[in-house]
């Protein structure tokens, strides 16, 4: 039976009954991720809670959550500081998400249920749009089409723990794309054609195919990314 892919660390997931310095963990990730708050940027705790209408104690317990997600570091009674995303950033990320990705895909590529009808669907759907994104050059849709293809590529390979790993400094990336404006480049063409190899990679439950998808996608992710750092921040980040 194909696994469907569940949203990781959603507010809308969270029962009635949690924390509020989770939820405000949540709603300041997400904060970060849609440019209300900069990468680099200082943040006290007077004003997350002036911001956030909470006191001091749950937005501290919220800024050393996001801490050991690596969204943030914190200042000694001073609050955080988000992080900022470098080259060096970028190429410990893409480092990180090769391996974890290829390890992923090599144990979806394993499962009993690799190859049914089912499975196969689901990413081919997935596949549809990163494909027609690509056509018309829309690079926001290409992308977005993109992480929700490996997201549910993923999830195929059942490792819960890497998922979690790999997404909180996803979301940082994500902030920093996101604050640019949707360049077009040539690496964007090679997301959707190492899609359809991972495609064919579960299809034949080839692991060794699926390490070369894995390789030739990130390698293309990571440059594109690279290529981002050149591009000035706008100020209309979504």
């Amino acid at each position: 039976m194909v696994r469907s892919t569940p949203p990781i660390d959603t507010p809308i997931n969270m029962p009635i009954n949690t924390p509020t310095y989770l939820r405000l963990r949540d709603q300041i990730r997400t904060d970060i991720e849609d440019g209300c708050w900069r990468l680099g940027q200082h943040l006290t705790l007077h004003e997350l809670s002036v911001h956030y209408s909470v006191s001091n104690v749950p937005v501290r317990e919220a800024l050393l959550q996001l801490q050991g997600d690596g969204m943030v570091d914190m200042r000694m009674n001073k609050g955080a500081v988000v992080r900022a995303v470098d080259a060096r950033f970028i190429d410990e990320y893409f480092d990180v998400r090769e391996a974890l990705q290829s390890m992923l895909l090599s144990r979806a590529c394993r499962a009993a249920w690799a190859s049914s009808a089912q499975t196969l669907a689901s990413v081919t759907a997935l596949l549809r749009p990163l494909e027609e994104a690509t056509r018309f050059g829309r690079v926001r849709e290409l992308l977005a089409a993109d992480e929700a293809l490996q997201a549910h590529l993923g999830y195929l390979g059942g490792n819960d723990q890497a998922l979690r790993m790999q997404a909180s400094r996803g979301r940082l990336l994500e902030a920093f794309r996101r604050a640019r404006v949707a360049l077009w480049a040539p690496e964007l063409e090679i997301l959707v054609v190492q899609g359809e190899a991972m495609l064919q990679a579960l299809r034949h439950a080839d692991p060794v195919i699926a390490g070369e998808a894995v390789r030739r996608h990130v390698a293309a992710s990571r440059a594109y990314m690279t290529r981002l750092l050149k591009v000035p921040e706008t100020r209309a980040p979504k």
